[in-house]
């Protein structure tokens, strides 16, 4: 069988017009029922049994042409980082992008566009394929909830390929960091801040320096951190009996990320001592890291898949998560595929025709590859 994607069988005005569609709709995290309903109903007329649970992910399964492939599922998300109500996109010299009010959504709407097109092409031309699984998960963007909430029976045993990377179509992602976060509570005490601040603690001191003395940003080539609120007090004049804190670490390395996530919690400590504050910690893992080798069997059939094509990938780690993180927590080999979009969570996000059409084919490709090897 002729590889479809070969023979120029991607149908780019129906790919043009399923962007546009999904990037119309408005779904930022909590609200992506539309999306969902979209996709699933694409899904169906390519010939895939479909269903949603309970936190609304799509989960779509159709049994293979090809006895013994191996068994591997797609996977993207259907929310958006913010909402894009009032969306306007402008297409230009074959880019999308919007004229700057809102994001465009293309993290992650240009993966389930590849994806759905991908899948259409596989029924449309009877090209060879094992059994598929097709996963859109919710809630990717606060937190990965849909894919910690998917029942770990539905990819047992698959290969995963989650098309959620920025940059140019033909990177696959190898490596990403653990993540963890610390929120933090700093109690002091009230005290009017005109007739009698000696009576006061401010909280919010407390916090300030806790968070002016640690290392943040990029740490080393493995490992960053960063907080992401501070917040406290009441009014002007009182001196605030409460300040709240978050704070991330991500690392490659486990014991770097120890390091740092101890160095912070370290100046925490330290400053509400300092102050005559009291602080509370709740200190969570939010995803494990992962690490595979070019060699890995996940990795060789992206890549084998991509230069089917006559392209050449390009490997390398991340410093961001995914639904492959807890994919691969769960013992089931997933590797995170670029589906083109730049500069995403920005107003400046964009993505190229080009890279929709690549990203589809690399869809087909990798299902055909795996089927060839049963």
């Amino acid at each position: 069988m002729t590889n479809a994607a070969e023979t120029g069988l991607i149908n780019t005005d129906r790919l043009r017009q399923t962007f546009l569609d999904l990037v119309h709709l408005n779904t930022p995290p909590g609200e992506e029922r539309e999306a969902a309903r979209y996709c699933a109903e694409v899904l169906r007329e390519a010939g895939f049994v479909c269903q949603r649970d309970a936190v609304g992910n799509v989960i779509a399964q159709k049994s293979g042409i090809v006895a013994d492939a191996p068994r591997i599922f797609f996977s993207g998300h259907t929310d958006t980082v913010q909402a894009t109500g009032g969306i306007r996109v402008i297409e230009a010299d074959g880019v999308f992008r919007t004229d700057g009010t809102t994001i465009l959504g293309a993290d992650d709407k240009a993966a389930l566009a590849e994806i759905l097109e991908g899948v259409r092409v596989l029924a449309e031309q009877d090209v060879p394929h094992g059994d598929l699984q097709v996963i859109f998960t919710t809630g990717e963007e606060v937190g990965l909830l849909g894919a910690k909430a998917l029942a770990p029976e539905v990819v047992a045993g698959s290969l995963g390929f989650v098309f959620d990377a920025s940059g140019p179509t033909g990177r696959i992602i190898t490596g990403a960091p653990a993540h963890e976060t610390l929120s933090a509570t700093f109690r002091g005490r009230a005290a009017h801040a005109g007739f009698q601040p000696e009576r006061g603690v401010s909280a919010l001191q407390a916090a300030c320096r806790a968070v002016a003395g640690m290392h943040l940003g990029r740490i080393d080539p493995e490992t960053t951190a960063n907080v992401g609120v501070l917040h406290g007090g009441v009014a002007n004049n009182v001196v605030a009996p409460e300040a709240y804190v978050t704070l991330e670490a991500r690392s490659r390395s486990p014991q770097k990320l120890a390091r740092q996530i101890a160095h912070m919690r370290s100046n925490l400590v330290q400053a509400a001592a300092f102050c005559g504050a009291e602080v509370e910690i709740v200190h969570e893992r939010e995803y494990a890291g992962y690490d595979w080798s070019a060699d890995a069997h996940v990795v060789r059939l992206a890549a084998d898949a991509w230069r089917s094509l006559g392209r050449e990938p390009t490997l390398g780690p991340t410093g961001g998560g995914s639904d492959a993180s807890v994919f691969n927590a769960r013992g089931v080999p997933t590797v995170v595929l670029s589906c083109g979009y730049v500069d995403a969570h920005t107003f400046q996000e964009r993505v190229a025709l080009s890279d929709l059409i690549a990203g589809a084919e690399w869809a087909i490709a990798i299902a055909r590859t795996a089927a060839l090897l049963q």
